[in-house]
C-alpha cells in the first residue's frame, strides 16, 4: 500500500519521504496543474537521487492540457524526465499518447474526470498503469472499479477539495482568463456568491456557497485496505513543508496501524519522528467525508469562509475587556491564532499574552462567553515542525570476519544489498576481547543520517583496529553502499498505452478538453469525433455548463426532494442563479443523475 505525498519543491518533498511517504507528486517547469509550484529538471533530479536511495518513487505532473505550440516542447520535457529517472507522469492530454515518447510510466491524472466507470475502463484498456479516481466516489463505487479494471487505483485521502469534478471546471477561465486545465486555478469556488430561485428571490446572501470543507479519510484507511486499493494520496502541492510532514507522519501511523506492521513497506526505512503529528493543528476548513460514505447525511461545505479553522480548543468561559479564559485542557500560546464563527462570518484574533488561564487579546464585541473558540495557528506546534530533525534511516547490519591474514568488514542493509572490503590493516588480536568488541561496535555505529545500526558481529577472532582506520572503511562501505542503493531502485521502463480500444461515445464537445492536433487525433482513432475543441479555445462560451458538481446546495441545507417531502416552495425550482461581482450564473439542478450544474 501506497502513501503518496505532494510535494511544493525538493524541500518538501525531502520532508515528506523522512515523514514516511512512499512516493512523492511534484511539478516540473511546466505542465504541471498547479502553475506555482514548478521546479527545474536540475531539482527534480536532485529529489529523483535522494528518493531513489529509500525505494522511494518520483511522479511528476504533467496534468494540463497542451495547445499546438507546446507540443513539442512537452515531448522533449518527457524525454528529459526519463533521461533524469522520474518513475512515472501523471497525465490528464490524451494527445502525449500520439507522441514520440520514452517508455516512462504513465498513470491517468484525476483531471481526466475519472468518475464514469465507463471511461475509467476505457483508460484501464489503453493500458494506464495506474488511474487517479475522482474524489466524489464512494466506497462501493471504488470497491465495483477495482473488481472491473487490471490498472493500479489511486485514491485521495486527505487534502482540499475541488468542488467541480476534476477537469470539468472552466469557471476560473470564464471570470479571469485563469483555466484550472493549465493550471492556473483562481478558485472560484472560494468567493462569495448570493443565491437566487427562478423568481429572483434572494435566498442566500454573500455566502461562500461552494467552498468545501477539507477532504479526510483516515477512519477509512481500512477499508481501502481491505479492496486493494493500491495508493493513498494527499492533497497539497501547494502547501509548505511544516503541513505536508505533519499529514505525511499522521497518514503514515494510520496505514502502519491497519497493516499491524506485518506487510512491508514499499518502501525503505524506518522514520524517526520528533513531533506528535496531529491533523487539526495544521491548516483545515473542517473536515469531511464527502462521497465516501453514500447514505451519510453530513455538511460538506463551509458557507462562512474559506479560511483554516484548526483545532477546537473549548467554549468561552469569560471577558472582561482584552482578558479572556477558554475552558479547555490544551496550552495557548503567546502568538497564537484563534478564532470563533458568529452569524456566519469567521473571525480571528491573536494571543498577545497569557497569564496562567488568562489570555490578553485584541478581541471585537461579538466574541462573548460560551462561543466556541479554535485555534487556527499553533505557534509552538510550528516552531516545532520547522525545527523538526526527524530523519528517515537505512537499518544496516556490520560484520567483521578474518580470512587467513586478512581482515574485511560486510555490510548488508534492509533490502539485502551487500557489500564486502578488505580492511587495509595489518591487524592484531585483541587482548581484551570484549572491550575491543564494544569500541568497534560503538565506531560502526556512527553511520551519519541515513543509516543506523541495526545488528553488530565479529566471526572468529576479534581483531585489534584502530578507531581512524575503522572510520575510513565505515565512510568508505557507506558511500559504495548509497551508490547502490540509488542504482539499484531506478524506474523501470513501461509500456506506452496504445491498445485498439473504441470510446464508449461516438462524440463528445470541449468536456473532453482537446486542446491540439495531437488530441483530437487520438479519439479520432479510437472512434469518437471531437465536435469541439476544449473550453479555453472556444469564441463563445456564453451558454455553457462551466461547473459540474456532485455536492448540492439544496442537499447541503436539507432541501433535496429526495430525501425530503417538505421543501419550501421557494426551493422546488429546478433552476437558480448564483450572483457576485464576477457575474450572474444559472445553477440547475439534475436530480436524475444527482449532479448540480453551473452555467455560464
Amino acid at each position: 500500500m501506497e502513501l503518496l505525498s505532494p510535494a511544493k519543491n525538493l524541500e518538501t518533498a525531502i520532508a515528506a519521504i523522512n515523514c514516511g511517504a512512499d512516493a512523492v507528486y511534484i511539478g516540473a517547469s511546466d505542465f504541471g496543474a498547479r502553475k506555482n509550484a514548478s521546479n527545474s529538471l536540475s531539482e527534480i533530479e536532485k529529489l529523483v537521487n535522494y528518493a531513489h536511495f529509500y525505494n522511494v518513487k518520483v511522479y511528476v505532473t504533467f496534468n494540463t492540457i497542451l495547445y499546438d505550440n507546446e507540443l513539442p516542447i512537452a515531448e522533449k520535457m518527457i524525454h528529459d524526465l526519463y533521461n533524469i529517472g522520474v518513475d512515472a507522469l501523471i497525465i490528464q492530454d490524451l494527445g502525449i499518447l500520439m507522441m514520440d515518447i520514452p517508455p516512462i510510466e504513465l498513470h491517468a491524472s484525476t483531471q481526466m474526470n475519472n468518475y464514469d466507470i465507463r471511461r475509467i475502463k476505457f483508460f484501464d484498456d489503453l493500458g494506464f498503469k495506474r488511474i487517479v479516481l475522482a474524489r466524489e466516489l464512494s466506497l462501493e463505487k471504488i470497491t465495483q472499479i477495482k473488481k472491473e479494471v487490471k490498472a493500479e487505483l489511486e485514491c485521495f485521502v486527505h487534502g482540499a477539495l475541488c468542488v467541480s469534478f476534476s477537469g470539468q471546471c472552466y469557471l476560473s477561465h470564464k471570470i479571469g482568463s485563469r483555466s484550472a486545465n493549465r493550471g492556473e486555478c483562481a478558485q472560484a469556488c472560494r468567493l462569495k456568491y448570493s443565491l437566487f430561485n427562478s423568481q429572483e428571490k434572494l435566498l442566500l446572501k454573500d455566502s461562500y456557497l461552494l467552498s468545501l470543507k477539507d477532504f479526510a479519510i483516515f477512519d477509512k484507511i481500512s477499508n481501502l485496505v481491505n479492496i486493494g486499493v493500491n495508493s493513498f494520496k494527499i492533497e497539497g502541492r501547494l502547501k509548505d513543508s511544516p503541513y505536508v510532514m505533519n499529514v505525511t507522519a499522521y497518514y503514515r501511523k494510520v496505514i502502519d496501524s491497519v497493516l499491524e506492521n506485518n506487510s512491508k513497506h514499499l518502501s525503505s526505512g524506518k522514520c524517526f519522528l520528533d513531533f506528535d503529528p496531529n491533523l487539526y493543528k495544521v491548516f483545515n476548513r473542517g473536515f469531511t467525508h464527502y462521497f465516501f460514505d453514500s447514505n451519510t447525511q453530513e455538511k460538506r461545505a463551509n458557507f462562512f469562509s474559506p479560511k483554516s479553522i484548526g483545532e477546537y480548543l473549548g467554549v468561552l468561559s469569560e471577558k472582561k475587556g482584552q482578558e479572556i479564559v477558554i475552558n479547555t485542557e490544551k496550552q495557548v500560546s503567546n502568538g497564537d491564532g484563534l478564532c470563533y464563527i458568529k452569524n456566519n462570518s469567521l473571525f480571528g484574533f491573536r494571543v498577545e499574552k497569557t497569564i496562567g488561564k488568562k489570555i490578553i487579546a485584541n478581541t471585537d464585541k461579538n466574541l462573548q462567553p460560551d462561543d466556541k473558540i479554535f485555534r487556527n495557528l499553533d505557534t509552538a506546534f510550528f516552531k516545532k515542525l520547522s525545527s523538526s530533525k526527524t530523519a528517515r534511516k537505512i537499518a544496516v547490519d556490520f560484520s567483521l570476519f578474518v580470512e587467513g591474514d586478512k581482515v574485511f568488514v560486510k555490510i548488508c542493509d534492509e533490502d539485502y544489498i551487500e557489500i564486502i572490503l578488505e580492511v587495509p590493516f595489518a591487524y592484531q588480536e585483541a587482548q581484551n576481547k570484549e572491550k575491543a568488541f564494544e569500541n568497534l561496535k560503538e565506531n560502526f555505529s556512527k553511520t551519519g543520517e541515513k543509516f543506523y545500526l541495526r545488528n553488530f558481529y565479529i566471526l572468529g577472532c576479534t581483531p585489534f583496529l584502530p578507531n581512524s582506520v575503522v572510520s575510513t572503511i565505515r565512510r568508505q562501505i557507506l558511500e559504495i553502499l548509497t551508490k547502490k542503493r540509488v542504482e539499484k531502485f531506478k524506474a523501470s521502463d513501461s509500456k506506452i498505452p496504445n491498445n485498439d480500444v473504441k470510446y464508449f461515445l461516438e462524440e463528445d464537445n470541449y468536456k473532453l478538453n482537446v486542446s491540439n492536433k495531437l488530441a483530437k487525433k487520438f479519439y479520432q482513432l479510437h472512434g469518437c469525433k471531437v465536435v469541439q475543441p476544449a473550453f479555453e479555445l472556444l469564441k463563445n462560451t456564453s451558454s455553457c455548463e462551466v461547473m459540474t458538481t456532485k455536492y448540492c446546495i439544496r442537499q447541503e441545507l436539507g432541501f433535496c426532494p429526495k430525501n425530503n417531502k417538505n421543501v419550501p416552495q421557494d426551493w422546488k425550482s429546478q433552476e437558480f442563479f448564483l450572483q457576485n461581482d464576477y457575474g450572474k450564473f444559472l445553477l440547475k439542478f439534475d436530480c436524475k443523475d444527482c449532479v448540480m450544474r453551473i452555467f455560464s
